[in-house]
């Protein structure tokens, strides 16, 4: 096997500096003989942690504060018998709030009993809401899985990654709070308990959202003070005339007139000797600047939480259109729970525009596009707007194959039938697009989720499932043709099987036994990721010969090893999400495996400066600064040999209160009032507007990012 190793990557130290000072503890918490609440199942409380990187300050009965300093986790540890004993139906939980206008991280750790390193089997990452006093709680059903916690009223966005940990042999329990940037801060917590069902969530009645969904408690630079400001502000730019692109120095598309191919009436890929290219339709080299998620807004959670706004608008009448009906999935919901989202922005535009709100924001949007020398349309972009812009544009296919039975989390039985006729009807949305010649092309699905595991072995996974697996059939037979009887594979393996069908039997970590048979089952977990690329890479092509399917947009994190790039020789362009400060060295390892053109689909910097809690995945301290990390970012990429393109995520800030999923990044060009972040848009557009310089080699890359300008999270998104 092949390991990959990246100065770049970012391991998750600052969770697990704590370890070392854990284990000299001993962690030998006193189990308290006094009941909690009702239909608390276990005697637990904040009285059985010890800290490690801070010190607890007790407050009351299980209630305790915590100073955490910027870089510096502050962990508290609960190891005790007790936790074996709870059931997997069992709930944690327990109340906090922080001061302050930043939200720190607030992570679960797991670690199961045959773990004694480091590093937690598993991490389950969200955030505190600062000045907002609310109940953190998680479902121990996720530990079998390793991902799916719910968003619950009050709290943020929860991320897992790494494996999943059996609910009968974990031992340790961390949680971790750090700030990444600014001033240190107190932490409060109470009421810590485990419960038999999920707890209720109280939230206090203060007031955290203005009436257009502004945070109040923050101000900056390009907020608006007031709706009337918003309204004459948005009718005054609906009045203005279209700006045209600039004709002599790009096509129609936004290719570059400096250089040209052969016409082929769609958008291709072509190496000039020295470099990857985008072709455009009319056969300008092209280099693709977009933006993810161009559309009027995003909705917002709003459940259990109303009395935290100001106002909120009827469901039905004028503002029927600022409310949408999303279904979330998470472990309690595994079908699916439709909420009612609201958004913002649109009630915003129906403020300024009444029922034709929709036609003024494209016809502002397209304008900002063509200002800020946008030549993409990123993912999970507004289908009408794309359909009258006359702008280049990609796409997401919906509903990737996976089978009724999986391998892993999300990957499919690869070899069965279902997989194949479940590609030939995933390729069937492919149809009616297939002569647009604006469309770029497709990527087939986003950021798998089987893939956060960074040591998983797909075919080892395979061995340990019940009941017939098409994919283990194959696997059987690939083995019966490396070893001539089931002797040698058991001399090799250090195994004791009677035949080869006993394989098909559940089976467990059977990679540990030896290195023979760790090879055989990495190497079968190619084969299976290759057949996963596959299938639906030729069922898509059938239906449209003429777009290019960009592949799976995988999170670079996740490409540690090289087998992990097997199937891209089936892809017409390689398409990953990077969120780095200089995105170079992850497209040489891209570059190195797969020798493709590689298309970045999402990166971002927001900034300290604009008025939400969390920053992004990477910020800056000013919006100006964010001007300059694009500019590192952007013409670094531009400079590789392999790069076609990079796609900024995202248009719309996330609402102040979370997403449908609890996320609420400061990372958009515009605010919720629609107004643009004016000192990060300026550079923005200037870089963009001298890309090409950069793309065809006549300039160099900005080669140094100036000391401490960019605040990194340490963590993989």
């Amino acid at each position: 096997m092949k390991i990959i190793l990246n100065k770049s990557e970012r391991i998750t130290s600052m969770l697990l500096v704590l370890s070392a000072v854990l284990l000299s503890f001993g962690l030998q918490a006193q189990k308290q003989g006094e009941s909690m609440a009702q239909k608390t199942i276990s005697t637990l409380s904040f009285e059985n942690f010890i800290a490690a990187g801070c010190q607890i300050n007790t407050l009351g009965k299980n209630e305790i504060s915590i100073e955490i300093s910027t870089g510096l986790p502050c962990t508290l540890i609960l190891q005790h018998p007790e936790l074996k004993t709870l059931p997997e139906t069992a709930w944690i939980s327990f109340i906090s709030e922080v001061d302050g206008l930043e939200s720190p991280s607030a992570n679960l750790l797991f670690w199961s009993e045959d773990n004694q390193g480091q590093s937690p089997d598993l991490i389950s990452a969200s955030g505190l809401f600062p000045g907002l006093r609310a109940r953190n709680s998680f479902p121990l059903s996720v530990l079998a899985e390793g991902r799916g916690a719910p968003k619950t009223p009050g709290t943020l966005i929860q991320f897992s990654f790494g494996k999943s940990v059996d609910i009968n042999k974990w031992s340790r329990l961390g949680i971790s709070f750090m700030k990444f940037s600014g001033e240190p801060a107190t932490v409060t917590l109470k009421d810590f308990k485990f419960t038999a069902e999920q707890p209720d969530y109280p939230v206090p009645a203060i007031k955290i959202i203005d009436e257009m969904g502004q945070w109040i408690q923050k101000d900056w630079n390009d907020k608006m003070k007031s709706s009337d400001e918003m309204v004459s502000y948005l009718r005054e730019l609906a009045n203005q005339s279209e700006p045209k692109r600039n004709s002599e120095k790009y096509s129609e598309y936004g290719g570059t007139k400096l250089k040209r191919f052969d016409a082929s009436g769609f958008f291709r890929t072509e190496h000039d000797g020295k470099r990857w290219w985008l072709v455009d339709p009319s056969g300008y080299a092209f280099y693709s600047m977009g933006i993810d998620i161009i559309g009027p807004g995003i909705p917002g959670n709003v459940e259990g939480i109303s009395d935290l706004h100001e106002w909120m608008p009827e469901k039905e009448g004028e503002y029927v259109d600022a409310w949408e009906k999303q279904k979330v999935f998470d472990i309690q919901n595994p079908t699916g729970k439709e909420l009612d989202l609201l958004n913002f922005h649109i009630a915003n535009l129906i403020r300024s525009f009444g029922n034709n709100w929709h036609d003024e924001w494209s016809k502002i949007t397209k304008q900002r596009l063509v200002e800020w020398n946008v030549n993409s349309i990123g993912n999970w972009s507004d289908s009408t707007f794309i359909s009258k812009s006359k702008i280049p544009y990609v796409i997401p296919l919906q509903n990737f194959p996976i089978t009724k039975k999986r391998i892993f989390r999300d990957f499919p039985d690869v070899f069965s039938q279902e997989y194949a006729d479940l590609s030939n009807d995933f390729a069937k949305q492919l149809e009616p697009l297939k002569n647009d010649k604006y469309l770029i092309g497709y990527f087939m699905n986003n950021e798998p989720g089987w893939a956060y595991v960074p040591t998983i072995n797909l075919a080892e996974e395979l061995l340990t499932k019940e009941g017939d697996y098409a994919s283990k059939d194959v696997l059987v037979e690939f083995l019966k043709k490396r070893y001539a009887n089931i002797n040698d594979l058991n001399k090799a393996w250090k195994t004791s099987f009677d035949a080869f069908d006993q394989l098909k039997q559940p089976q467990n970590k059977v990679s540990n036994l030896s290195e023979i048979a760790f090879a055989d089952l990495e190497e079968f977990s190619t084969i299976m990721l290759e057949k996963y690329i596959e299938v639906p890479v030729k069922a898509a092509k059938t239906v449209d010969p003429n777009h290019l399917n960009m592949g799976m947009r995988w999170a670079s994190g996740a490409l540690k090893e090289s087998w992990r790039f097997a199937g891209t020789q089936y892809l017409d362009v390689f398409s990953m999400n990077n969120y780095t400060d200089n995105p170079s060295s992850r497209l040489d390892i891209a570059a190195e495996f797969t020798n493709k053109p590689i298309l970045i689909g999402e990166f971002h910097h927001g900034s300290m400066e604009a008025g939400h809690s969390a920053f992004g995945a990477r910020w800056t301290r000013t919006e100006a600064d964010r001007a300059v990390a694009y500019r590192y970012y952007a013409e670094n990429a531009a400079a590789h040999p392999n790069s076609i393109g990079i796609h900024y995520f995202s248009f719309n800030d996330d609402p102040v209160l979370g997403r449908f999923d609890g996320q609420n990044f400061h990372q958009g060009f515009v605010s919720v009032g629609h107004k643009p972040y004016s000192d990060f848009v300026k550079g923005y557009s200037k870089v963009n507007d001298e890309l090409y310089e950069v793309v065809m080699g006549l300039r160099a890359a900005m080669n140094e990012l100036p000391e401490g300008l960019v605040t990194e999270i340490p963590m993989k998104f």
